[in-house]
């Protein structure tokens, strides 16, 4: 009996296991996705839809599903999602080899959703049938579910999850309060220029990349589609939360570590592996295609925090997000990364005040119900102080070509924008074609609509290593900027790397004043062997920092000497002073670390590729290495001493000497900066300046020599003439003057006699008169003896003294 009952309780157990295996076998890999983790239960139902998709007149009609859970019925009204995903979406990957590829994989247009389910209040649903089937989330009043389909499944099945609630606490961001203000700093004091309640009137466009590191892809099997449709919807889900804001998420492409990790992962805390991760992003990623965001999914737990970020949007240096994917629960990572993500356009963590529909488990808080309006004022303020990048639209070449958009496409000769501005520009119609006569609208070379002539200097040099370009004449575009090749030697012992002179003299100078030297090598001895922001060889994450070794420390960071006074750097900048008491030196430089990055603070002390760091080597990449890392490959014989190399090896020649080689006659150039010409406008500005400096100069010198020899020259050249024979005119003409001067002087003379003949007439005629004077004085005399003698006789004969007067009077 007993092994009957036995026998019945196995038969009992099989028929209860067989389905139960079925069930799993019908799940295939979906067995992985059974209520555990972040699962309190799940079932199984078959969406019913009610309505089909159709296109009427370019319009898309919604679609809905019947779904059936708890013995309950709902409806589920979906509408498709518009710029989610490029045209074509770029997927990389890479070989067992380390190869990287690149795809475009098909995926069928308008095959996500978004939607709500019917009389549940603040219901929201992100769904994807990209793959077959519907995935995606969605909630019923304050219940999460996850819809999967069941694979395999011939009656369209599907299996629902429904979700635990949130309970991460503030484990979820590792960022703190104030490394979020601090963060902000910069872009609050902008903010403050300008009204920020009219950032919202127009949407925002955010393009994200996603990356998944080789344990997603090695979790899911190495199956690449599968972590392409995982990507697709996450970005999803975060844009279905930001639509609140107004802000859309645009998938631009996707990356997938199939072969290994591309930067360490094993550190225990998230920060570091965030820290390596931007790292990543800028040297790497960026050069690979541009992006406002990038986001790093880990299939790993760390003991810090679920996800952390680090800078802002729209930034090309260090910024970037990582959070963890570690299981098929789809909601909770795409709500760690919209909360990172949220940090990025600028929202602070919520406060005890903040809410959002009426509830406290914001996505900026620890929950997921949507941003709170704290959040709201966080990101409006910080959109209209900068992030401009958020107003591109993603696609918008490929949508939006029309005339009047102030961009010159295919068959328009010009754009001048709309009809009111196109009135007032001369030299384009508002039909996006040139008006009668002109040449040209815009451009360097374009002037008063027309081209500006050929030789005109349309892009002057910028210092000793930039070199100058011309209008053809032909054009209303300036040439491409060409530069002095890297590796060409400036001034200080330097050498021109992309255009700018790299000397550790001139770096000292820049920053610590014109007292400032580059300091010997125990100076970057002492600093950059101890490996930290004052000291390394490379910032290896936020906190991290990687020292020297011996033969590279030169190529740490900048040590000076001789610094006379503190200089005005930058907010945030420290400056740190070493002294060596053998050597008796005071050795200065710069601290700088990744948290400076995205305040735009520049690292002022970080020695530059292409510095000489001995003979014949130069840094690079913090490395002493040989100076043929440049591939410096002008030799002076190339271009006949008579010029430089550009950036694309061609002789850029001196003025007075023609390319392609400075073998003729000519007026300078390259063959890639147009033809230099005749006026003023051609020559050089350094040119012009040394020119009229030496003219003025020279002028100065002649005639300090002229003031000070004037003596000099003076007998010189009256000695000079003095040993010239006289020519035949200036000997008639001498003769004639003489001649004048005999007949002057006989004139003269003769005037002189003249003269002293009325002198001695005058004297005589004087002397006459004197003597005339002096007889008649005798005479008078006499008479009046006379008289006397007269009287007396009178007086004795009477009448006969009387006569004799009257006779005499």
């Amino acid at each position: 009996m007993r092994s009957a009952q036995i026998l019945l309780s196995q038969c009992r157990l099989l028929l209860v296991l067989v389905p139960t295996v079925l069930l799993l076998n019908s799940l295939g890999e979906d067995v992985i996705f059974h209520p555990q983790g972040e699962f309190d239960s799940f079932e199984i139902t078959i969406p019913e839809k009610l309505s089909f998709r159709g296109e009427v007149q370019g319009v898309v009609i919604p679609v809905s599903y019947l779904l059936r859970l708890k013995g309950k019925k709902h409806v589920l009204h979906l509408w498709p999602k518009r710029l989610l995903l490029p045209r074509h979406l770029r997927v990389f990957s890479f070989t067992e080899h380390g190869e990287l590829l690149e795809d475009h994989p098909y995926i069928p247009k308008d095959c996500n959703y978004m939607g709500s389910v019917e009389e549940s209040l603040d219901s929201k649903a992100t769904i994807s049938t990209c793959m077959g089937g519907l995935r995606g989330v969605f909630n019923i009043d304050a219940k999460h579910y996850q819809i999967e389909p069941l694979k395999a499944s011939p009656s369209f099945e599907h299996v629902v999850y429904l979700l635990k609630k949130e309970q991460f606490g503030n484990q979820v961001c590792g960022l703190s309060d104030d490394e979020i203000e601090w963060q902000m700093a910069p872009y609050e004091n902008k903010a403050r220029l300008r009204d920020y309640p009219g950032s919202y009137k127009h949407p925002k466009y955010l393009e994200l990349i996603l990356l998944f590191d080789h344990g997603r892809y090695s979790f899911v099997n190495n199956n690449l589609s599968q972590v392409i449709h995982d990507g697709i919807i996450l970005t999803a889900i975060m844009d279905t939360y930001f639509q609140d804001v107004r802000m859309r998420i645009h998938l631009k492409a996707l990356e997938v570590w199939t072969d290994f990790n591309k930067i360490r992962l094993g550190h225990p805390a998230l920060a570091d592996v965030l820290g390596r991760f931007v790292i990543y992003k800028k040297s790497i990623l960026n050069a690979r295609l541009s992006s406002d965001w990038a986001h790093l999914y880990l299939q790993r737990k760390y003991n810090d925090a679920l996800a952390w970020s680090f800078g802002k949007v729209c930034s090309l240096e260090y910024a970037g997000s990582v959070s963890t994917l570690l299981d098929a629960n789809i909601l909770a990572p795409a709500t760690w990364s919209a909360h990172e993500l949220g940090h990025a356009v600028g929202m602070l963590h919520d406060e005890q005040y903040c809410q959002c529909r009426g509830r406290l488990n914001c996505i900026m808080g620890s929950g997921r119900s949507g941003f709170s309006n704290c959040s709201y004022i966080s990101f409006f303020k910080h959109i209209s102080s900068g992030a401009t990048c958020l107003n591109n639209i993603p696609g918008i070449r490929y949508v939006f070509k029309r005339c009047g958009n102030k961009i010159v496409e295919d068959n328009e000769e010009c754009d001048c924008g709309s009809t009111e501005e196109c009135q007032k520009d001369r030299c384009c119609q508002s039909n996006c074609k040139l008006q009668p006569g002109a040449n040209c609208s815009t451009g360097l070379c374009c002037h008063g609509c027309r081209f500006r002539p050929s030789g005109y200097m349309c892009r002057q040099e910028e210092n000793e290593c930039d070199l100058a370009e011309y209008c053809d004449g032909n054009s209303s575009s300036c040439p491409n900027d060409v530069y002095k090749q890297d590796g060409t030697p400036c001034k200080y012992k330097g050498r021109c790397i992309r255009k700018g002179c790299r000397s550790r003299y001139m770096q000292c100078q820049s920053i610590f004043g014109p007292d400032a030297v580059e300091a010997p090598s125990e100076c970057y001895d002492a600093v950059n062997l101890i490996g930290d922001q004052f000291g390394n060889c490379e910032i290896t994450g936020i906190r991290n920092f990687k020292k020297c070794e011996s033969a590279n420390s030169i190529c740490g960071r900048l040590q000076c000497i001789n610094v006379k006074t503190i200089p005005d750097l930058p907010e945030h900048t420290t400056i740190i002073s070493t002294h060596l008491g053998v050597e008796n030196l005071m050795c200065w430089g710069t601290g700088y670390h990744l948290s400076m990055k995205p305040m735009g603070i520049p690292d002022l002390g970080m020695i530059n590729d292409g510095t000489s760091c001995g003979e014949d080597r130069v840094c690079f990449n913090k490395n002493c290495v040989n100076s043929s890392v440049l591939q410096f490959d002008c030799l002076p014989e190339k271009c006949n001493t008579r010029g430089v190399c550009n950036n694309r090896k061609n002789c850029h020649c001196m003025y007075g000497w023609a390319p392609p080689f400075c073998e003729e006659v000519g007026y300078g150039g390259s063959i890639d900066s147009g033809p230099p010409g005749l006026f003023r406008g051609e020559i050089p500005r350094s040119i012009r300046i040394v020119s009229i400096i030496m003219f003025r100069l020279f002028l100065l010198i002649l005639s300090a020599v002229f003031v000070f020899f004037r003596q000099e020259i003076g007998n010189y050249l009256k000695s000079k003439q003095e040993k010239m024979p006289p020519s035949k005119a200036e000997t008639e003409q001498e003769e004639s003057k003489t001649k004048t001067g005999e007949e002057a002087s006989k004139a003269k003379t003769e005037q002189e006699a003249s003269k002293a003949k009325t002198g001695q007439e005058a004297s005589k005629a004087k002397t006459g008169q004197e003597a005339s004077k002096a007889k008649t004085g005798q005479e008078a005399s006499k008479a009046k003896t006379g008289q006397e003698a007269s009287k007396a006789k009178t007086e004795s004969k009477g009448p006969k003294a009387k006569s004799v007067k009257k006779e005499k009077k």
